[in-house]
C-alpha cells in the first residue's frame, strides 16, 4: 500500500469514515445490525445493516441500556447479553450488545444474535478505530476551543487598557458593546441603563426593554451571564423571559455603585462554556473599571472641594489674625465691615453692636459698594446685652423679624436696617448678643458666599470685639493704677518732706509750693480755729471730708475727732474739683494735721514733741486694723527684737532705748509667751 493509500484511509477514518467501515464490515459478518450513538437520554441511529429503520431516535434508550450494563469495563469494548424482556421499537429480536469506545459509550452496536470469533474480532478492530477517531475529534475540538480563546483573550487583552482609560462609566459602557460585537461575534447586542428610575435603550440593536423585575430590580449584583430560558425564570423573571428570550439568549448585569447596565446578547458561532467565561471576565473588569472611574472622579471632586476649605479655611485664618490686630473699637469694626464685604462680595453688609455707653444696640456703620460709613444710629435700649443662647449662629434676613420681635428687639429686624440684606450673623459673647452683620447678596448677583465660613468669621469678630474692649478695661485699670501709684508716691514724698518741717511758716511754704503744682491752685492757706474763730465755714466743724465753699475747697485739720483748724485750697478753677482731687485733698489733709497740731501754738517752732508724732502714729495703726475687724494690742518692751517677734508685729516704732509694737492680735496665750512679761514686755497706754 503507498503512502498515498495509506493517507487516504487515514483522513477517512479519522474524518468519521469509521462508522462507515463498521457497516461495511457488519454487512458481511453479520446478518443484522443496529449502530446508534447516545444523545442526552435517548439512541440516536446512526446506520442498520439488514433492515429497515423506520425511526431515528430511540426515546429513552440510554437509561434502558444502563440497566443492562450493571457490569462493564471502562476503557475497553464490551459485549452484553440483552435479557428476553429487552425489546427495541423495531421489529426483530435483539440478543447482544456491543459498547464501543470506552467510557461513555460513544457507539452502540445491536445484534439479532451471539457472535461468533471472527465477528468479535471485528467488533474489538472497530473499537480501537472508534477510540482514535474520537481522540483526533476531542483534540480538534481542544484546538478549536483554544483557538477561541486564544481570539476571545487576544481581543480582550487588547480592549483592557482602552477600559482603564479615565472614562465616564455611560462612555465605558457603551465602549464595552463595541469590544463584544468584535470578539463575540454575537448574533444582537443591546445595552440597556438603569437610572434608578427607569429602564432605556442605551445602544446597540432595538429590542424591547424589560419589565422591572428579578435582576433588572435587584440593587446587589455579580457580572455574570444569565440564560434566558425557562430554567432562569425565576432569576430573570418569568415576563422577562417571554418578552427577550425570542430575539436573546442570554443578558450580562454590570453594577458598579449607582450605574446599572445590562447586555443582552443573541450567541452567534461563539456560543461555547469558554465564551461565557470570558464574557463574565470582560464584564467583571468592566464592573472594576466602571468603579474606579467613579472613585476618580469622587477623589477629584473632593481634592476640588477640600481645596476650596483649604482656601477658605486660610482665608479666615488670615482674616482673624487681621482682626486681632486692631485695639481701637472703631478700627475694629471698621475692618469686620471691610472682611465681611471681601468674602461674601456682598453689594451692601451693616455692622449692628451693643454699646455700653448708650446702654443699647446701635447701628456702627455699613459698607456699601466698598465704601465704609459710620453712622452709629441708636437702635433701641439694653442695659446689658441679651442672652440668646438658643439662636443659631446665623439665619435669613425673612426670619430676622421674627427671631428680633421675639426677643423684643423690633428695631434690629426692622426693614430699615436690613435693607436688601439676605442674611444674618450673630455677633454673641457665649450665650450672649454682642450685635450682628448682615449681608447683601454678591455684585455677581449669586449668594453672598459659605455659611460655614462666615458663621466662623463672625464667631472669630465676636472674639476680637471682646479682646479689644477687655484691653480698654485693662488699660482703664492700668491708667488707674498708676494714678494711685503716682498719688502714693507725692504722698510719700509730701510726709518726708513734712517731717524735715519745724515751722509753722516753712509747712505752709512746703505746701504751697508741692499743692499747687500737682493739684492746680492758686494758693494754699492754713488756719487753726484757735487763732482766726469766725474765719472757717461751719461745714468744715461738721466734715471729716474736704468742703467746697465759693471758690475755695476747705480740708479738716483733725487729730482723732477734734479739729484743730483747716486747710484752705484755691483751685485756679473750681469746676474742675472732681471726686479724685477731692480724695486727694483729704489724704494731704491726713499727713498735715498731725504736723499743723505740733505747730498750731507756737508757729516759729524749732522743737518736735516725739510722744506726740508716736501717740498719733499708733493711733492711726489701732485705727486701720480696727477698721479692718482686727483684734489690736500695743505693746512696749526692750529695743532689740527676735525675728519671729518682728514677724508678728504689723508696726514696730523706736523710741530711744525702746520699743513699741502694734499687734493684729490679743496679748494671750502663745502671743504672751512670744513677748513674754518677763523679757520687759507689757501693755503701752496712749497719751
Amino acid at each position: 500500500m503507498s503512502l498515498c493509500q495509506l493517507y487516504e484511509q487515514a483522513n477517512f477514518v479519522l474524518g468519521g469514515g469509521v462508522l462507515g467501515l463498521i457497516t461495511q464490515s457488519l454487512a458481511a459478518k453479520a446478518g443484522r445490525a443496529l449502530i446508534v450513538q447516545p444523545e442526552g437520554e435517548h439512541l440516536s441511529v446512526v446506520d442498520a445493516v439488514g433492515l429497515y429503520c423506520p425511526v431515528s431516535k430511540i426515546e429513552n434508550g440510554l437509561s434502558m441500556v444502563t440497566k443492562q450494563a450493571s457490569i462493564h469495563k471502562v476503557d475497553d469494548w464490551c459485549l452484553l447479553s440483552l435479557d428476553e424482556d429487552f425489546s427495541l421499537p423495531i421489529e426483530g429480536g435483539w440478543t447482544h450488545l456491543a459498547l464501543l469506545g470506552g467510557e461513555g459509550w460513544p457507539i452502540m452496536i445491536f445484534l439479532d444474535g451471539n457472535p461468533d470469533d471472527e465477528l468479535r474480532r471485528l467488533l474489538g478492530g472497530a473499537n480501537g478505530l472508534v477510540k482514535i477517531w474520537l481522540r483526533y475529534r476531542s483534540v480538534e475540538e481542544v484546538e478549536r476551543s483554544m483557538a477561541s480563546i486564544s481570539y476571545l483573550l487576544y481581543a480582550v487583552k487588547s480592549a483592557l487598557p482602552s477600559i482603564f482609560e479615565p472614562f465616564p462609566p455611560e462612555f465605558l459602557a457603551t465602549f464595552l458593546v463595541d469590544i463584544m460585537r468584535e470578539s463575540f461575534c454575537p448574533k444582537r447586542i443591546s445595552l440597556i441603563k438603569d437610572d434608578g428610575r427607569e429602564l432605556s435603550l442605551l445602544s446597540g440593536d432595538n429590542c424591547e426593554i424589560p419589565f422591572r423585575e428579578g435582576i433588572f430590580a435587584d440593587h446587589h449584583l455579580s457580572p455574570v451571564p444569565i440564560s434566558l430560558d425557562d430554567g432562569h425564570a425565576g432569576v430573570v423573571g418569568t415576563r422577562n423571559v417571554e418578552l427577550l428570550n425570542r430575539q436573546c439568549s442570554v443578558v450580562l448585569p454590570i453594577i458598579a455603585g449607582e450605574d446599572r447596565f445590562f447586555y443582552l446578547l443573541e450567541w452567534g458561532t461563539m456560543h461555547t462554556r469558554e465564551a461565557s467565561d470570558v464574557l463574565e471576565l470582560i464584564g467583571g473588569v468592566t464592573a472594576k473599571a466602571m468603579a474606579m472611574s467613579r472613585l476618580r472622579e469622587e477623589g477629584a471632586s473632593q481634592v476640588f472641594e477640600l481645596s476650596k476649605r483649604e482656601f477658605a479655611l486660610r482665608s479666615i485664618h488670615e482674616a482673624t489674625l487681621s482682626l486681632m490686630e486692631n485695639d481701637a473699637e472703631d478700627a475694629l469694626l471698621s475692618r469686620i465691615l471691610d472682611i465681611f464685604g471681601e468674602m461674601s462680595q456682598s453689594r451692601v453688609s451693616n455692622v449692628v453692636i451693643h454699646d455700653p455707653h448708650s446702654m443699647g444696640y446701635v447701628m456702627w456703620g455699613e459698607r456699601r459698594d466698598g465704601g465704609i460709613k459710620s453712622t452709629r444710629r441708636f437702635l433701641c435700649s439694653a442695659k446689658e446685652p441679651l442672652f440668646v443662647s438658643e439662636l443659631p449662629d446665623s439665619f435669613d434676613s425673612d426670619m430676622a423679624s421674627g427671631i428680633f420681635k421675639t426677643l423684643g428687639l423690633d428695631e434690629l429686624g426692622s426693614a430699615e436696617n436690613l435693607e436688601a440684606a439676605e442674611r444674618v450673623f450673630l455677633l454673641k459673647d457665649g450665650a450672649y448678643l454682642m450685635g450682628y452683620v448682615s449681608v447683601s447678596c454678591s455684585v455677581t448677583g449669586a449668594r453672598y458666599g459659605d455659611d460655614q465660613g462666615l458663621e466662623t468669621l463672625a464667631a472669630s469678630s465676636s472674639v476680637a470685639l471682646k479682646r479689644c474692649r477687655l484691653l480698654d478695661e485693662v488699660k482703664g485699670q492700668r491708667d488707674e493704677l498708676n494714678r494711685q501709684v503716682r498719688m502714693r508716691s507725692f504722698l510719700q514724698e509730701l510726709a518726708s518732706d513734712l517731717q524735715q518741717i519745724k515751722s509753722f511758716d516753712s509747712l505752709k511754704e512746703a505746701l504751697d509750693q508741692s499743692l499747687s503744682l500737682a493739684l492746680g491752685l492758686k494758693g494754699v492757706d492754713l488756719i487753726s480755729t484757735s487763732l482766726c474763730d469766725g474765719v472757717l465755714p461751719d461745714r468744715v466743724f461738721k466734715s471729716d471730708v474736704p468742703v467746697v465753699e465759693g471758690d475755695s475747697v476747705w480740708v479738716p485739720l483733725r487729730s482723732g475727732r477734734q479739729l484743730h483748724g483747716a486747710m484752705r485750697l484755691i483751685p485756679e478753677d473750681i469746676s474742675s474739683v472732681g471726686g479724685e482731687k477731692l480724695e486727694l485733698m483729704a489724704l494731704v489733709g491726713a499727713f498735715v494735721a498731725p504736723r499743723f497740731d505740733t505747730m498750731k501754738h507756737c508757729p516759729v517752732a524749732d522743737s518736735i514733741d516725739l510722744d506726740i508724732v508716736v501717740d498719733s502714729m499708733i493711733q492711726r495703726g489701732v485705727e486701720e486694723l480696727e477698721k479692718e475687724g482686727f483684734p489690736c494690742t500695743v505693746l512696749i518692751g526692750p529695743s532689740d527684737l527676735s525675728e519671729e517677734q518682728s514677724g508678728a508685729c504689723l508696726k514696730v516704732m523706736k523710741a530711744l532705748d525702746r520699743s513699741i509694737a502694734i499687734l493684729p492680735f490679743t496679748w494671750d496665750g502663745d502671743v504672751k509667751q512670744l513677748f513674754s512679761p518677763s523679757q520687759g514686755w507689757a501693755p503701752f497706754n496712749l497719751g
